[in-house]
């Protein structure tokens, strides 16, 4: 059984990747106070250190780290997923994202 230190919540939301001079387009499918788990067409290595613009109700950005990624074949080529870690926390309250 998987143990999380924090509550993830199931969310769709637009979300905008930079690294560098690059922008990668992808859907936050989880939330928790310290990361996201974004779906995607493009994939970073872990490690990467990123700026991600998420769209909620209010835009909220934040830095963070590529923690993980997992590569899928899907309809129209591979997808992939992966774990964002911000450090700094506060993504969500105690009434969730």
């Amino acid at each position: 059984m998987e143990k999380r230190e924090e509550p993830r919540y199931k969310i769709d939301a637009a979300v905008e990747v930079r690294y560098g001079t690059n922008t990668i387009d992808a859907r936050a499918v989880e939330i928790s106070a310290h990361g996201l788990k974004i779906e995607c067409t493009s994939s970073l290595r872990p490690g990467i250190k990123v700026e991600v613009t998420l769209f909620l109700k209010k835009t909220e950005r934040f830095f963070g780290k590529v923690q993980w990624v997992l590569t899928e074949f899907g309809k129209g080529g591979l997808n992939y997923k992966m774990g964002i870690y911000c450090e700094e926390g506060g993504l969500i309250t105690d009434n969730g994202p």
